[in-house]
This record gives C-alpha cells, sequence and structure tokens, in this order.
C-alpha cells in the first residue's frame, strides 16, 4: 500500500536528516582553517549541529506518536501492533517542510513556551472578536469562519 501524500521516514533514524544536511556539507566543505575556527570557541558550531540533531530526535519521537495514534485511528495496524506500511526512506523534502510546520504548530498550540509566540499571533485576533462581540449575551451561539481550518 503506497500513501505519497503521507510523510514516511525511519522515525528512529531522524538524525540523519541533518547528518546528511546541506548544512552539514557546506560547513564541511569550507577550507579546514575556517571549519576549525568556526569548531572551536565562541561559536562551537559543532555543538549547535549536534544540539540541533537532539531536537530533530525529540521532533522524531513526537512524529513516531503521532503516527502511531492515527495508524491505530486508522486501523492500519496489524495484530502486532506494527503498522502495515513501509514509511522507511519514503520523505520528500515537501513532506518535511510540513512535518516541520506541524511540529512548529504544535509548539506553539500547546507548549508553555509557545505561550509568547501564541499571544502575539492570537491576542490581535481575539481582542478583536472580544470588540466586535462585546454586547453579544450568548457567546456559544457566535460562529466564526476560520478559512483552511476545514468543516466540522
Amino acid at each position: 500500500m503506497s500513501h505519497p501524500n503521507v510523510a514516511k521516514n525511519d522515525w528512529n533514524g531522524a538524525s540523519s536528516i541533518l547528518t546528511d544536511s546541506e548544512e552539514r556539507r557546506n560547513f564541511y566543505a569550507l577550507p579546514s582553517a575556517e571549519w576549525q575556527l568556526l569548531s572551536a570557541p565562541p561559536f562551537n558550531f559543532l555543538k549547535t549541529l549536534e544540539r540541533v540533531d537532539d531536537a530533530i530526535d525529540a521532533n522524531a519521537d513526537i512524529a513516531a506518536e503521532i503516527l502511531e495514534i492515527g495508524l491505530e485511528s486508522f486501523g492500519l495496524r496489524n495484530e502486532h501492533g506494527l503498522n502495515q506500511i513501509d514509511w522507511h526512506g519514503e520523505a520528500k523534502s515537501s513532506d518535511l517542510d510540513k512535518a516541520r510546520s506541524t511540529i512548529r504548530q504544535f509548539y506553539r498550540d500547546w507548549s508553555s513556551e509557545g505561550a509568547t509566540e501564541r499571544r502575539a499571533s492570537y491576542g490581535p485576533v481575539m481582542r478583536d472578536i472580544d470588540g466586535a462581540f462585546a454586547k453579544v449575551a450568548d457567546k456559544g451561539a457566535i460562529k466564526i469562519l476560520v478559512p483552511g481550518a476545514g468543516k466540522y
């Protein structure tokens, strides 16, 4: 079974995305003296890459949980609890862009660290809505069209 529009990857080896990334290749393509300079204090660029690797691994853990729940929700698991689709090595750059965007949205909307961005993103809209409907007694009766949010 093939699902070309679903992000597919080897979640346990997600850091390979960065290991083979253009940024890392470009870093090592610099003249030796330059990349050694950037690797040492105060820049410590290799430590930055390691932190990015760790973040990718953490994001992969989140993505694996989302995938597992999604597969279970749509009955795409077999009796051993394993998914029935070979997801390894199939991700395209557009799939990765969608995954990055989704992870950023999860971070912004559900983490305590995203509170500042939530206030900046949603605060003005919420203030305008509060102002526009200030005199409406039954706030639960208000319906607001949100383009792109789908129909439910």
